[in-house]
């Protein structure tokens, strides 16, 4: 078995994405969830891989220790996807703090820090850097320069403001898509690609060779 532990839902979708890309699963949607949504933490299975939503940082320690560790002899490899964040070093302590607390085998685990796994930000820096030219995201700027003038907010939830214009507002009509949805969304029980990510830029390759590395 081998297990990717991430932050939240749009990183689930992102890996589902990349998985259906690169033939590691037929389909989109073959990862299917075995937790109940109100659960602690989310597992989606697809035959011998998982993917858990630990729903923040805070629970890698309570994943790793009550999720993963009971198991562990049946477990082939543990990947850790989290975000940088502003300080690399300091994200990268936590989670090995939380590996030595669990007392799981450190060479079965990897990690892997978004947005290429050596500079800061997080998944949205990432997302974002791929696209830098685009209108809608040029229309946000000033809008965020508005907010900025009104009152003081987080970088990261600007970040994630920007994304979701993008998601949301980058396609005709009434194709609005979440971040979580914008990869490729459900319509008539079918999952069609948005085109809104090109995983084909030099941006994704990093995250792309680690989650083909650990499900392949």
């Amino acid at each position: 078995m081998r297990y990717l532990l991430v932050e939240g839902i749009t990183d689930v979708a992102f890996v589902k994405y990349i998985c259906c890309k690169n033939k590691i699963t037929p389909k989109y949607n073959n990862f299917k969830k075995i937790t109940e949504e109100d659960s602690q933490v989310n597992v989606y299975q697809f035959q011998n891989l998982y993917i858990i939503n630990i729903k923040g940082q805070d629970n890698l320690e309570y994943t790793l220790e009550n999720l993963l560790k009971p198991i562990i002899d049946r477990i082939e490899k543990i990947a850790i996807l989290q975000d940088a964040d502003n300080n690399f070093e300091e994200s990268t302590q936590k989670i090995e703090k939380s590996i030595k607390e669990s007392q799981i085998n450190k060479e079965k685990i990897e990690i892997f820090l978004t947005p290429n796994n050596k500079d800061l930000g997080d998944l949205e820096t990432l997302l974002l850097s791929t696209i830098k030219t685009n209108d809608i995201v040029s229309c946000f700027d000033g809008y965020k320069k508005c907010l900025e003038s009104k009152q003081e907010i987080h970088p990261k939830a600007l970040k994630k403001g920007q994304v979701y214009a993008y998601t949301m507002y980058s396609q005709s009509g009434e194709n609005l898509h979440k971040p979580q949805n914008s990869f490729m969304y459900k319509k008539d029980n079918e999952f069609i690609d948005t085109k809104l990510w090109d995983l084909e830029k030099y941006e994704f390759s990093a995250i792309k060779k680690f989650v083909i590395n650990i499900f392949s």
